[in-house]
Order: structure tokens, then C-alpha cells, then sequence
């Protein structure tokens, strides 16, 4: 890749950038809005939504101490246990005694909803969360939760080793009984020898409580070992605020989501936007030199504002087209220039007008000829009489131009409109006459400016662009399309015609959706100086 390649395409993603930072920075007071009224919306929906509250208690699997191993399958175990617990944790029989105990006015099902259990990764901890719409209760819900499962665990660990140990302590009840009785009669006995018969028996039941007494304590020992328990190591307490709706974070949630919405749709606009908006546009995409920049007018009646205020920075945009044009053929001066348009509404016949007076004020002697033969407006712009006009010089045998051209009012300046509408306007333009009656207004004048209709709407403007030195297109901004100038230029190329550049016409600095592009063309200078070196227009062919 070139130095100068290079050089052009950080230039050109340089004026991408700037343009959409143009872009964000003009809608910035939409974007903006949007991103206010998302919040604002947000902010009043969520206030009247019913706020929840979440409180949060812990217990912990306390697991028997007789399966506490540290192998693997131990460990996968105790997994499974506090898995187990907490999938307990949530049943009907919990909740059934939670609801009794609260005096709560929910049912099972609704409970379950409120509730949710989660165990702690790697470890043999349990998390409870409860979400009411009290704090209070979400708090008390948890708490009752976490004891009245421990208890019930405890009680179902307890029911395995229950009746062992009742049958033991039946048996050293009747034992103690036994020793109770025995000992009473040794205490009567009137002989010896049925005292120590009886003092034996004593002796024999007393060893057979030990026995008893050993067994019930081994089988507590065994219960204490593998009986596995669960104990609550954190209350749960009122939260402090609610878990949702999370007013301040919806709110600024939203307001983001509405700027980056209004951006993208922006940006999506902007990219799907068919128009054309600056003068890059034009240079990048089409390789013509931009002779001029046309700022927004106000209604003037149509009247050339060159004519009715001079002085303004619009007049002096026409007067820098006037020396643009006129330096754009040096060796071969251009005698005649038709003046069109891709599509009706983007301001050639004003621009014509006010480049006539231009060219008249500048000294030199011009022509109007305006051979828009469906709907002439030039008449209407110099306040001239349409009686006789261009049409009749077509059933003239001569080409004399007195009485169908009239002075518009300018020293210099002659105008020839179309006068009474004919039935095949191309036909005219196209015919061996129109040539001849351009030759005999080049004779009388040093600049001969055409106006046609729009060059897509009829082949007039194609018809005559042959005949004439030189054409100018004109684009509104905003308004003509990338495509209708590409298929007006193919138009143009494919008849010989040779497009000396284009003026942007009606460049709006405010009201317009595009006064973001302004600067563009404030810094225009900057930007003729980087680019007209490289734009040539397209030349006539060879015939």
C-alpha cells in the first residue's frame, strides 16, 4: 500500500468518526429526552409496584461423628446429606407446622413459592431465603423454617435407637423392682440362713442392672455417634429495604437503555439513509469537483436573491460558483451550460436564476434559455410575460431572437422562456433546430445558461446535454438520493455529456435533520484544498 493510500484512508475513517460524533452530538437533545422519559417511566411503574423483602438465614448439616472420614466416597456423602436436607427443607410437613406456627394466612402451595433453598457450594451449609412483601414475616419465616426442620430431623435420627432403649429401661425398671422387692425381705427374714439366700439374689439382680445399665449407655454412646443434626448459624433478620423493585437501579437502567436505543437508531438511520449529506458523499463516491455550496434561503417569491439582497452570504455562495464554473474550462471556455437536476424539488431553476445575475453583474453578456417545456418557472422567478418564448422560435424559418428574448430587469442579462407549452418537448430539444437556436444565443452572448426538467423524470435533460459544453448538477442535501445522482451520471455518460461538478443547494446550518453536517461545509475550503487535486469532471466522449 501507497504512503498516499494510506494517507487517504485514515483521512477518510477520520471524517467517518467526526461525522458520527457530528451525528450524536446534534440529536444529542433527543437522545437525551428519550433516555429521560425511559426513566421516567421506569421510575413511576416501579413505584407502584408492591415492594418484596428478602431475609436470609444459614444452618449448618452437623454430621455424625462416627461417619466423619475423610475418604472419598465420606465426603461425596456428606454432599448427598446436605443435599438431601435441603430438599426437605421445602416439604409439606415443614410447611404445614410453619404455617401453624405463624398463624399465616397462606396455603402450602403458596408457601413453597415464597421459599427457596440452596445449598452452598462444597460445603454442608444450607441458605434459606424467604421474599414477602413484610420484612417481618420474611424474616420470621426463615427462622421458623430452620428450627422446625432441625427439630424434626432430630426426631426422626431419634426414632432408630427409640426402641432400644425403652426395652432397656422396662428391663432395669423390672430389675430395679426386683431388687427393691428382695431387699425388703432380706429385711424381714427371721433366719440366717434365708437372710443370705435372699442377700445372694440381691447380689444376682444387681449384676444384672449393671449389665442392663452398661447396654442402655452404649446404646445412648452409639446414638450420640451417628445420629447427624441440623443447627441454625445465622438468624435471619428484617431486611432493611426492599429486594424489589430496585427503584434507583431500574430508573438508570432504563434511562441507559433509552440512550443506547435512540443511538442505535440513529446510527441505523443514518446508515440505511439513502441521500446524500455532505460534500465527502459526493467526492468519495463519485469523483466530481463541488463548485459550490448553497446555504438554506428564506421564501423570497422566487425572486434571485443575488437580486433582491447582495449583500448576503447566499448572494456571495453564487457569486464563488460564478469564478468555480468559470475556471473549470480554461483552455475551452464554456459558451453554454445546462443546469438539471436527478428528481423535481432540489432547486435547480433558483440556482440558474441567481447564477445568471451573477454572471450578468460580473460583466458579462448571458442568456436564460429555459427549456423545461412541461413546467417552466423562470418566467415566474424575473416576473417576465410567457406569451412568445422558446417554443415559437421552433415554426420560425429564421432564428431571429427579438421578441422572444426579454431582458430580466439586469444589465446584461436576457431571458427566453418557453412560452405556450408544445406536445413533444424532447422531440424539440432533440432536433437539428434546438442546435441552431442555441448557436444563434451563443452568437448573441457570451454565456448561454439551459434549464431542463429534472433528468430522471423525462429524457429531456439527456436529449440536450449532447448539444451544451457543459452540465452542472445540482443536489439538495437530505434529499437527493446516492442512487438517483449515480443513475443521472450513468445517464449523462452514456448520451457524451460532459458534468463539469455539482452545487449543494439548500444546505440547512439548523432546523434541518442534517445541520449536524454544517460543519462540513463551514470548513469547505479545508476540504476543496485536500480533494480538488484529485476530482476531474467527467469528460465529454469523442464523438
Amino acid at each position: 500500500m501507497s504512503l498516499d493510500s494510506s494517507t487517504d484512508e485514515t483521512f477518510e475513517e477520520s471524517l467517518d468518526l467526526r461525522r458520527y460524533i457530528s451525528l450524536f452530538w446534534y440529536w444529542s437533545w433527543l437522545i437525551l429526552l428519550v433516555g429521560l422519559i425511559a426513566a421516567m417511566a421506569v421510575f413511576f411503574l416501579n413505584m407502584r409496584m408492591t415492594p418484596y423483602y428478602l431475609s436470609s438465614t444459614t444452618v449448618l448439616v452437623d454430621e455424625a461423628p462416627a461417619t466423619q472420614t475423610t475418604d472419598y466416597s465420606s465426603v461425596m456423602m456428606s454432599q448427598q446429606l446436605t443435599s438431601t436436607y435441603a430438599q426437605m427443607m421445602a416439604t409439606d410437613p415443614v410447611l404445614t407446622q410453619v404455617i401453624s406456627q405463624l398463624n399465616l394466612n397462606l396455603t402450602v402451595d403458596e408457601l413453597k413459592k415464597l421459599i427457596t433453598v440452596t445449598p452452598v457450594r462444597d460445603t454442608q451449609l444450607i441458605a434459606v431465603s424467604v421474599e414477602t412483601t413484610e420484612a417481618q414475616v420474611s424474616a420470621d419465616i426463615a427462622n421458623a423454617v430452620a428450627t422446625i426442620f432441625s427439630n424434626q430431623i432430630q426426631e426422626i435420627q431419634s426414632q432408630r435407637f427409640a426402641q432400644s432403649k425403652a426395652t432397656l429401661e422396662a428391663q432395669l425398671a423390672e430389675i430395679e423392682k426386683q431388687i427393691a422387692s428382695y431387699e425388703t425381705q432380706s429385711g424381714e427374714a427371721v433366719t440366717v440362713d434365708e437372710r443370705e439366700r435372699l442377700d445372694t439374689k440381691v447380689t444376682q439382680y444387681r449384676e444384672i442392672y449393671s449389665g442392663l445399665l452398661q447396654s442402655y449407655e452404649s446404646v445412648r454412646l452409639s446414638e450420640a455417634q451417628s445420629v447427624s443434626s441440623v443447627v441454625q448459624v445465622e438468624i435471619a433478620s428484617p431486611a432493611n429495604g426492599p429486594i424489589r423493585p430496585k427503584v434507583i437501579q431500574n430508573t438508570l437502567l432504563a434511562a441507559v437503555v433509552g440512550i443506547m436505543l435512540a443511538a442505535g437508531a440513529l446510527v441505523a438511520r443514518e446508515a440505511l439513509d439513502d441521500t446524500i449529506k455532505t460534500p465527502e458523499d459526493v467526492s468519495q463516491k463519485f469523483s466530481l469537483p463541488i463548485l459550490g455550496v448553497i446555504n438554506h434561503q428564506t421564501g423570497n417569491g422566487g425572486t434571485p436573491i443575488t437580486l433582491s439582497d447582495p449583500r448576503s452570504p447566499t448572494a456571495e455562495a453564487y457569486r464563488t460558483l460564478r469564478t468555480n464554473v468559470s475556471y473549470t474550462s480554461v483552455d475551452r471556455p464554456l459558451r453554454t451550460l445546462m443546469i438539471t437536476s436527478s428528481e423535481p424539488g432540489e432547486g435547480k431553476t433558483t440556482t440558474l436564476s441567481n447564477l445568471a445575475v451573477a454572471f450578468a453583474q460580473n460583466g458579462k453578456q448571458v442568456i436564460v434559455a429555459d427549456c423545461d417545456l412541461r413546467h417552466p418557472r423562470l418566467h415566474i422567478n424575473f416576473r417576465l410575460n410567457n406569451r412568445r418564448g422558446l417554443s415559437n422560435l421552433f415554426s420560425q424559418a429564421s432564428y431571429m431572437l427579438d421578441g422572444s428574448c426579454q431582458p430580466a430587469g439586469v444589465d446584461n442579462l436576457s431571458v427566453v422562456t418557453t412560452g405556450s407549452l408544445p406536445p413533444n418537448p424532447a422531440e424539440l430539444l432533440g432536433s437539428q433546430k434546438m442546435q441552431s437556436i442555441l448557436a444563434a444565443m451563443v452568437e448573441n452572448a457570451d454565456v448561454v445558461l439551459v434549464d431542463t426538467p429534472p433528468a430522471l423524470a423525462v429524457t429531456d435533460a439527456a436529449v440536450l446535454a449532447p448539444t451544451v459544453d457543459g452540465v452542472l448538477l445540482v443536489i439538495r442535501p437530505g434529499k437527493t438520493r446516492t442512487s438517483a445522482l449515480r443513475q443521472t451520471l450513468e445517464q449523462m455518460r452514456q448520451v457524451g455529456a460532459n458534468v463539469i461538478g455539482v452545487v449543494l443547494n439548500d444546505v440547512s446550518t439548523r432546523r434541518s435533520s442534517y445541520g449536524y453536517h454544517y460543519k462540513y461545509y463551514r470548513n469547505y475550503a479545508a476540504y476543496q484544498k485536500y480533494y480538488g487535486s484529485k476530482h476531474k469532471p467527467v469528460k465529454k466522449k469523442e464523438k
